[in-house]
């Protein structure tokens, strides 16, 4: 599907949460290979999950730490990993960053090659604005030319650059065993923050899955409210050089004692996530300002690189699960 204009690539949105396509090959539930319209993999093509930690268990997990301890264990071992994802903020958010954002991301960690394709809007009102960052060089969409123009800067796929938009909001992935043990066990170092609340048996397009709700509360932190700052904390401990790597951390950018809720959508055998839906309702000292967010991800295990196409404006892939409609918790 191609678009002519910028302003017609939102409704790609919509159209997508009408048929849900599964994304973990080697699992479960199957489907055909090919190529999408990016010249790259669809979901359900080829590649599969690496081989990362077993997961024990199956259709039966009702212990909700136990399938959480699974769900990290598989996922932040894996090695080559396609996310796309769609972040929206709702309420008051005349102080977010962003009121829309497609977030379509690859990440190859034995390799060390990263792609990433943003595209973002900073008020209801404002032009879309859309970047990418492929092997090592930017891309702009100009929006007056309605071309792709490259901007002869290089970009850096690290957390402090265009890595903070590589992920699904919590974990990692490309870790070692070892690293992935480490980064759990630093997880669980703060009682009473990260806690696995809820685990149930779930069906979407006719197949099974298990949904996981995780908290994460805010605590007090050296007399300031701290929250997701604790997992780039968890991964500073895993990771030597940590800022190398990408890894989007949910409010990374403006780090605070926002409550989030993560909702896993899980293939029972694997472990492996399919879907996610990460909620925030945005706190700013101690006072919640109105605002709420939510980052929407599909995961593709095993994929090759993305080959975008630059030869016209054509959409980034979203999410082709429907919403489900993940609250933000209480502030």
């Amino acid at each position: 599907m191609r678009h002519g204009g910028v302003g017609r690539r939102w409704s790609a949105w919509a159209a997508a949460g009408l048929t849900a396509v599964v994304v973990l090959t080697g699992c479960s539930s199957d489907s055909g290979g090919g190529k999408d319209d990016k010249g790259g993999d669809k979901a359900g093509g080829t590649g599969g999950p690496s081989a990362g930690a077993p997961a024990s268990g199956g259709a039966g997990d009702k212990d909700p730490k136990a399938v959480w301890a699974a769900l990290v264990a598989a996922t932040t071992t894996q090695r080559v990993v396609e996310y796309r994802g769609v972040r929206t903020a709702a309420g008051d958010t005349a102080k977010e960053a962003t009121v829309k954002e497609e977030l379509w991301s690859w990440y190859d960690a034995g390799a060390g090659s990263a792609f990433t394709d943003r595209a973002y809007q900073v008020a209801a009102d404002a032009p879309i604005k859309r970047s990418q960052c492929e092997a090592g060089r930017e891309w702009s969409y100009n929006n007056a030319l309605k071309q792709w123009s490259d901007t002869k800067r290089t970009c850096v796929v690290d957390m402090s650059h265009e890595g903070k938009y590589v992920g699904d909001g919590i974990l990692p992935t490309g870790l070692t065993t070892e690293q992935a043990k480490t980064f759990a066990t630093r997880l669980e170092a703060t009682p009473g923050w990260l806690t696995p609340s809820t685990v149930e048996p779930a069906q979407q397009d006719g197949k099974s899955w298990l949904r996981l709700t995780v908290d994460l509360k805010p605590q007090q932190n050296g007399g300031a409210a701290a929250n997701t700052d604790l997992l780039l904390r968890a991964f500073r401990a895993t990771i030597p050089d940590f800022t190398k790597g990408p890894y989007q951390i949910e409010n990374f950018g403006r780090q605070s004692g926002s409550p989030v809720r993560a909702v896993f959508w899980l293939d029972p055998a694997t472990h492996l996530p399919a879907y996610s839906e990460v909620s925030t309702t945005v706190v700013d000292n101690g006072v919640a300002t109105g605002a709420t967010r939510r980052l929407r991800t599909e995961y593709v295990f095993g994929a090759a690189a993305p080959k975008p196409d630059r030869a016209t404006l054509v959409p980034a892939p979203a999410p082709s699960w429907p919403d489900q409609g993940t609250k933000p918790p209480q502030a």
